[in-house]
């Protein structure tokens, strides 16, 4: 009996969890889509005539919209890997946010390289072709070869700060931030009936696939690592309702003109 209870004051609180895994994901989707792409789209004079949890397009033609998208996520990923520096490991969910806005937002960056420069499709082969007029073999291979390289060391070093953080607990942890995120990230696109299916695939990839290794962290460490608990917290869980439901009533169901 001793070890039951032992063991359930040591876990962590999926529904907050997966209340933090929520906001962080919309963040991620919010910094790509509508701060990277948006932004740039009407400091251009242009207007956005499709917005999105997975498309974007602009009424201006320009080389400079299709890489502001990645570079929202990189700035977002920058900005959580700044915080989750700062931030002392007395906040938990405040850490637990700041590394998943952090782990969304680079894994959909260097992810999306390499699958927009093997397909041929996406803001990075659309900006390849833009700047040199045309995306060659060679571009192709160079790009794909970059982007495995940045997403391979991302993911060790991720892997290894989660492992620190969260010690015997990281698999309970990061199976329930990647399940939550994919899930909530399809649901959205599910509202955009324009094209159900291919939005929901996309998100799917998107945060989904591109976050896969998340599920890679296993439980080396010894102890229950740097942070304490994350307990139920009724804020961050109304916080996540209320911009889930924002999120999913904007850029899932799309806004098109």
């Amino acid at each position: 009996m001793k070890n039951g209870i032992e063991g359930s004051a040591m876990r962590d609180d999926a529904v907050t969890v997966g209340a933090i895994t929520i906001i962080a994901m919309c963040v991620a989707t919010v910094a790509h889509e509508a701060i990277g792409h948006g932004s740039v789209c009407l400091l251009l004079g242009g207007h956005i005539t499709l917005l999105t949890n997975v498309y974007f397009r602009c009424a201006v033609e320009s080389t400079l919209v299709s890489p502001s998208g990645p570079l929202g996520n990189l700035m977002a990923g920058l900005a959580g890997a700044a915080a989750l520096q700062c931030l002392p490991s007395s906040y938990p969910r405040a850490k637990l946010f700041a590394l998943l806005v952090t782990a969304f937002s680079f894994f959909w960056a260097f992810g999306y390289l390499i699958y927009s420069l093997a397909t041929g499709d996406g803001d990075y082969a659309i900006a390849i072709r833009d700047f040199t007029g045309g995306l060659t073999t060679v571009w192709r291979i160079a790009g794909i070869a970059v982007g495995a390289v940045l997403y391979l060391l991302f993911r060790n070093e991720l892997v290894a700060a989660i492992t620190r953080l969260l010690g015997q607990r990281a698999t309970h942890v990061m199976r329930i931030s990647w399940l939550i995120a994919t899930l909530a990230a399809v649901a959205a696109a599910a509202l955009y009936t324009p094209g159900r299916k291919g939005a929901m695939i996309q998100a799917g990839l998107e945060i989904g696939a591109a976050s896969l290794p998340l599920l890679t962290a296993r439980p080396h460490a010894e102890g229950t690592g740097e942070m304490p608990v994350i307990a139920r917290n009724v804020v961050w869980i109304a916080v996540a309702v209320i911009s889930f439901a924002a999120f999913a009533l904007t850029l899932g169901v799309g806004y098109a003109s």
